[in-house]
């Protein structure tokens, strides 16, 4: 695939010598961004399973982070603020938040807008502007009685989110794992495999799955980023002069897994901001395609996810492949997609996967056979003439690759979501106004002569639809031609 043209220049950052970072807006490259995205986090209730992640600032300037938690039904049910001095970084705990209540404190307990800031700076991060977040919490916008100022990001409150809450959160968490809570309708008559979904054997002590999202904030606040306040003009996701279109964040995340003696680690997904973004990604209406299109309506200007990827896979004894899928909507007012359908938005008791053509798939082994879907007429999941249930129909989940209708134990695989997969194929419900945006991961386990090896990744992106609109299925990002004689090729 041929490279981007450089379209933003991110700022040189000086950590003893000069360096210059290029952004490219539309491309799938780990940058300093605006918004980080955890696709997948996973807990367990035993505290065998833990996630951390870590939120980093590359720049010398002190910034507010807005941290998001959502469930694997794409409710938010968290929010928190950090704030980071330069150059500063900070490591978190699911667990720690879930189990045991605690939440970063980087300030002291009693800070307040007219409190006295600690002097917490680092050795280089002189620019960090203490004036200026002093300035800020005394603002009239500043949150009375919000942690939220310069003080030692290591530091944990232990009981910050009371029992009772913790239960809430967790049952929220629990839902789509919880026996009776899931539902499938196909699209034909016949009979259903047993697969995860439908398997009342997947309970609780499993692991629970989340997604955290991790904005630069003009403010402190205490709102969620699905609010229409967050995304206003002088909203904390905006701000009245830009401050949340920053590219100043980079981070990761890793997985441990004490039952199986397992670890991944992975960079988080590093969504960039820029006010021009509607002169390079796919036009809806006014405002462009955005991450956080469906609650803000393109005005958050953050590059938007891709709609088909790849990867390879071994399903051999002794190794396994899991797929981890996140998927949104990019619709306005739309919160999740038409995979799933929930018997109440806020607190639902019923999950149903009841769209059979969710996304696309095709797999090929080494001697270059190819199987689709599930062995049907068509390549969708659930399409005509197959009958495998939607297999991948929360906003985040983690399913393994023998779920699939997979060409051999060794080989590699395809998946195109929409609207990457609506291009004459017979049996696209054209009529969907279906508008996806996915990143989807692997996880590699192979038997060792010590014990278990294991390793995860992003698949590789192959078309971003909501970017170039012209990849679709017949001739995706493969040798497109991103830029000629006038710069970007915009759609």
């Amino acid at each position: 695939m041929k490279k981007f043209l450089t379209l933003a220049l991110v700022g040189a950052v000086a950590l003893g010598a000069s360096s210059v970072v290029f952004a490219n807006i539309c491309a799938y490259d780990q940058v300093p961004a605006a918004t980080l995205l955890f696709p997948f986090v996973q807990m367990d209730l035993d505290n065998n399973i833990d996630t951390q992640f870590a939120i980093t600032n590359v720049s010398s300037e002190a910034q507010i982070v807005h941290v998001t938690v959502w469930t694997d039904y794409s409710k938010a049910i968290l929010d928190f603020n950090i704030l980071l001095t330069g150059y500063d970084v900070q490591t978190l705990s699911v667990s720690k938040i879930f189990r045991e209540g605690w939440l970063p404190i980087t300030g002291t307990a009693t800070a307040s807008p007219t409190g006295t800031i600690p002097d917490a700076d680092g050795p280089v991060s002189s620019a960090n502007g203490k004036d200026w977040v002093e300035t800020l919490l005394a603002a009239p916008e500043g949150y009375a009685g919000l942690t939220c100022d310069e003080g030692n990001p290591a530091d944990y409150g232990a009981g910050v989110i009371s029992t009772s809450l913790r239960t809430t959160f967790i049952n929220q968490l629990s839902v789509s794992k919880g026996a009776g809570a899931r539902d499938v309708q196909l699209c034909n008559s016949l009979a259903v495999p047993t697969t995860w979904w439908d398997d009342d054997t997947f309970n609780a002590e499993r692991p629970i799955w989340m997604y955290i999202t991790a904005d630069v904030a003009a403010r402190c606040s205490t709102d969620f980023p699905d609010s229409s306040v967050y995304w206003g003009a002088t909203g904390p996701g905006i701000g009245p002069n830009g401050e949340g279109l920053k590219n100043v964040l980079m981070g990761d995340w890793f997985t441990t897994n004490a039952n199986t003696n397992d670890s991944t680690a992975m960079p988080a997904v590093h969504l960039e901001a820029d006010a021009d973004l509607g002169n390079v990604a796919t036009l809806a209406g006014e405002f462009p395609v955005t991450f956080y299109h469906r609650f803000s309506g393109g005005s958050d200007f953050r590059e938007p996810l891709g709609t088909a990827w790849a990867f390879r896979y071994a399903v051999a004894p002794g190794y396994t492949t899991q797929v981890r899928a996140f998927k949104t909507n990019s619709i306005f007012g739309t919160r999740v997609v038409p995979d799933l359908i929930l018997d109440n938005a806020d607190n639902p008791s019923l999950l149903t996967a009841d769209y059979c053509q969710a996304y696309t798939y095709y797999s090929w082994d080494e001697n270059e056979q190819v199987k689709s879907g599930s062995g049907g007429q068509d390549p969708f999941s659930g399409g005509e003439g197959s009958g495998t249930p939607n297999l991948l129909p929360l906003e985040t989940q983690e399913v393994n690759l023998t779920q699939f209708n997979i060409a051999d134990d060794f080989g590699w695989i395809l998946f195109v979501w929409p609207q990457s997969n609506y291009d004459g194929l017979v049996g696209a419900d054209t009529s969907m106004p279906d508008l996806y945006q996915t990143w989807m991961g692997v996880h590699y386990t192979a038997d060792g002569p010590n014990g278990m090896l294991s390793e995860g990744m992003s698949a590789n992106l192959m078309a971003n639809y909501n970017c170039f609109s012209d990849q679709v299925l017949g001739n995706l990002g493969i040798n497109y031609d991103y830029v000629d004689l006038n710069g970007y090729v915009a759609p």
